[in-house]
């Protein structure tokens, strides 16, 4: 009968794996004195974080560049153009001529009213001279009164007319834009032109009511303006009354406190509060 000699072989494969994992020595617990003598990492300190501030914070609204006064001028009367002087972007004065009309027939009947006008109030003259020598007729100096009054009457007419043949400018400032040229015939009421007031400029901008308990008139901000990539000092001229109750925002106007013709109406840029 055979012998087999392969169960003694089997253990002694399995005696090393046995022996090693009986040297191995199981890991300390985390009170032990080996795990509380070993080193620890040192943790670099986080700072604390600072207070927000809610000028810094607060968020820069979109402002444009508005003007306080500007105008599109109409024809004021039918006929031809006589003078159109000025062109877009032009600047003018207050009194300057922006458009003429040829008005040959308007004056004549000016001149044709403030002679009967005249001839009028010699009749009337004439009656009363009578009257003090007491050789005078009730009917008569009423008569004459009454068509002194037409001729006067007659004569503001023609000069109210003869006063629409020229446009003067309102204000100071700078034309926009045209609509029309010279020697061009015109209706009553065409647009001609359009002007604008670009010395007086205004800030406009739209902000969270919340912000309404920092932004009052006269407070001082700073506004950037993209089309110049500058910047520009200004303070707060006026809130406007009503709160839009759907965005919960207002409006709010500003004014330059130094001068700025580089600026026209219609540039837009960020307003910066608290710098």
């Amino acid at each position: 009968m055979r012998t087999y000699s392969f169960i003694p072989a089997l253990m002694l494969a399995l005696v090393p794996g046995t022996v090693l994992a009986q040297a191995a020595p199981p890991p300390a617990p985390a009170d032990s004195p080996a795990a509380a003598t070993a080193p620890l990492a040192a943790q670099p300190e986080t700072p604390p974080a600072p207070e927000p501030d809610s000028t810094a914070t607060r968020h820069a609204p979109s402002v444009q560049v508005t003007t306080p006064m500007s105008a599109q001028i109409s024809a004021s009367m039918s006929g031809q153009l006589e003078k159109f002087p000025f062109r877009d972007g032009d600047h003018f004065h207050k009194g300057d001529v922006l458009a003429a009309f040829r008005c040959g027939q308007q004056k004549a009947t000016l001149a044709h009213a403030h002679a009967e006008y005249i001839k009028r109030r010699g009749l009337l003259d004439v009656q009363n001279k009578m009257k003090a020598l007491g050789q005078w007729s009730v009917s008569d100096l009423r008569s004459a009164a009454a068509d002194e009054q037409a001729a006067s009457a007659d004569l503001e007419m023609a000069s109210a007319v003869v006063a629409q043949c020229v446009i003067e400018a309102p204000f100071d400032g700078r034309v926009s834009n045209t609509m029309v040229h010279n020697y061009q015939y015109l209706s009553a009421g065409t647009p001609m032109l359009e002007i604008l007031d670009d010395i007086s400029l205004e800030l406009s901008m739209i902000v969270s009511s919340m912000e309404l308990r920092h932004l009052q008139p006269g407070t001082p901000f700073r506004v950037h303006i993209l089309e110049t990539d500058a910047t520009y000092p200004a303070t707060v001229s006026r809130v406007s009354g009503k709160v839009d109750p759907v965005s919960k925002t207002i409006k709010v106007y500003g004014k330059l406190t130094q001068a700025a013709p580089d600026l026209l109406p219609g540039m837009t840029g960020e307003a910066r509060f608290g710098q």
